[in-house]
């Protein structure tokens, strides 16, 4: 079996999840903050390398103010302690996405994750917070122009070396929860080559089968 070396999760349904129950959408995000470990160290079980979630689009601030702040709120109170687990486990953790907007001690927390597992590895979590791919391009540019890069000099390494995920490989395989058959603006560039497998299952229940299962899809996609 050919096991993928970079996943990315788009990791929907967390509110649809919590409808299902009677709870509220906040306690579903809470729900679907708090199955990450487990399912990225089924990951890690598997040979599963680097896994970059969505956490939060650059679109999701259109979301009603209430769930916006909550999820700051989580960010700033618990990202901490789910970090210092992923330490102990020897997994380096990134952060890919855009910085305004973002509150100074939201800044404060993602940075010092960064810098507590930066000799961690070779297993890395990178967290896609305040992302969107068109958004990234854009920035891309931007410094392009910037720093009066010459024309001719401009490559896909070039354009690689700007992204937010520089250093890392390409996506080898999507999975998509909640039955979502969209990319939702995910690691557009990364993700050109990538597989794309779309689970029914939302996202706080996601186990081990269907992470399998995706990794089974993805192999019969290579053989074709």
């Amino acid at each position: 079996m050919i096991v993928p070396k970079h996943i990315g999760l788009i990791m929907d349904g967390n509110g649809r999840w919590a409808q299902q129950r009677g709870l509220s959408r906040s306690a579903g995000h809470k729900a679907g903050f708090e199955h990450i470990p487990p399912v990225l160290e089924i990951c890690h079980d598997l040979g599963i390398q680097i896994v970059s979630a969505y956490a939060w689009s650059t679109e999701n601030w259109n979301r009603p103010k209430a769930e916006v702040g909550y999820i700051m709120h989580s960010l700033e109170k618990y990202l901490s302690e789910f970090v210092k687990e992923l330490h102990k486990r020897g997994v380096r953790f990134i952060h890919s996405g855009r910085r305004d907007r973002l509150s100074s001690k939201a800044l404060r927390v993602l940075d010092e994750a960064v810098t507590l597992t930066e000799h961690n590895g070779p297993e890395i979590f990178n967290f896609v917070f305040n992302y969107g791919g068109r958004a990234e391009l854009v920035n891309v540019t931007r410094k392009l122009l910037a720093e009066h890069v010459k024309l001719e000099t401009i490559s896909e390494s070039t354009i690689n070396h700007y992204l937010w995920t520089t250093g890392l490989p390409d996506v080898d395989l999507i999975i998509r929860t909640s039955g979502e058959h969209r990319l939702s603006n995910f690691l557009l560039w990364q993700s050109a080559y990538a597989c794309v497998y779309v689970t029914q299952t939302y996202w706080p229940d996601v186990g081990r089968d269907d992470i399998e299962a995706a990794v089974k899809y993805y192999n019969e996609a290579m053989v074709k």
